[in-house]
């Protein structure tokens, strides 16, 4: 089961991908897509993560396979990776496939692959900050936005923080001060705070580690954590490419928790859960597994 949920998963993306370059390179209409950000799933943050996910399994398959099929996921994963950093105004995709990357080269490659590997990420990523390019751009932009906010005066905070990392960065400002207010256990699930003015609602500071503290306090964030802990070590008991897969998957999960509450959100807490399932189904098959083998080294039958 499993294994058609990871073909389902990558065939969706194939074709997202394949409909996504139409769409740039024609300028076909399809719903809200349009030349500039041609999203076809959900929203640019959902597609981007999702198709860095993806991406990170069509780089496995190419290592694990040879000829035709190996080519064909190298394709993927170049048409892939320019899809996310130069079509895609998603910069949790950035994010993502970066850290997924790291992850998968440090516990996957012996270490002569991991200098050479790494060799060429930072030569592109140096690329992608000499010469101009949307990624270069966009990530400008979020750093010009941040400093803005940080800088404005209250009377005028609200106007300079009105931009996507402007917003995250007033709601984290202010969820701190809400945190401080009930460190322990929060003020509970269904809270919503409104500003004085009433020109804003904080019931999702775009920050899973914010959330699960603003909410249900420092236990809330521990069991949080330890959930994480437990999908890491559930991970580490499977083969050797599964577990570094799921590590990657994981490691991007966390990195990209701290610009989006993606628990909350619907498609990628969905994906999580789904994960989350099939590791634990893989992991009491692989206890049942390994208790049956003691029971046969000991004579029990």
């Amino acid at each position: 089961m499993s294994k058609q949920f990871v073909k389902g998963f990558l065939l969706a993306n194939a074709i997202i991908l394949f409909t996504s370059f139409l769409i740039w390179e024609f300028d076909l209409p399809l719903g809200r897509a349009y030349l500039n950000n041609p999203t076809v799933f959900k929203m640019h943050i959902t597609q981007n993560f999702f198709m860095a996910l993806a991406v990170l399994i069509w780089l496995q398959q190419t290592f694990h396979h040879k000829g035709i099929k190996s080519g064909g996921y190298a394709l993927l994963t170049c048409l892939g990776v320019y899809n996310i950093f130069f079509i895609v105004q998603g910069r949790t995709g950035y994010l993502a496939l970066v850290v997924a990357f790291f992850a998968w080269i440090f516990l996957s490659c012996p270490k002569t692959y991991q200098f050479r590997m790494i060799m060429v990420a930072l030569v592109l990523g140096a690329v992608l900050v000499i010469v101009p390019n949307q990624a270069n751009v966009r990530m400008h932009i979020g750093i010009k936005e941040i400093q803005t906010c940080l800088a404005a005066s209250q009377p005028n905070l609200l106007e300079a923080c009105d931009t996507s990392m402007g917003l995250r960065t007033m709601f984290a400002l202010r969820s701190w001060q809400l945190i401080k207010e009930a460190p322990l256990l929060g003020h509970g699930v269904a809270f919503e705070h409104v500003s004085k003015q009433a020109n804003f609602i904080i019931h999702n500071p775009h920050n899973e580690y914010l959330i699960q503290t603003l909410q249900s306090g420092l236990l809330g964030l521990t069991v949080f954590l330890v959930w994480m802990w437990c999908f890491f070590r559930s991970a580490c008991q499977q083969p050797s490419e599964i577990k570094n897969m799921f590590i990657a998957v994981l490691m991007s999960y966390m990195a990209c928790h701290f610009f989006n509450s993606f628990l909350l959100d619907s498609s990628e807490g969905h994906l999580f859960v789904i994960l989350t399932a099939i590791l634990a189904s893989r992991s009491v098959h692989f206890k049942t597994q390994h208790q049956d083998q003691k029971n046969m080294d000991i004579g029990i039958h």
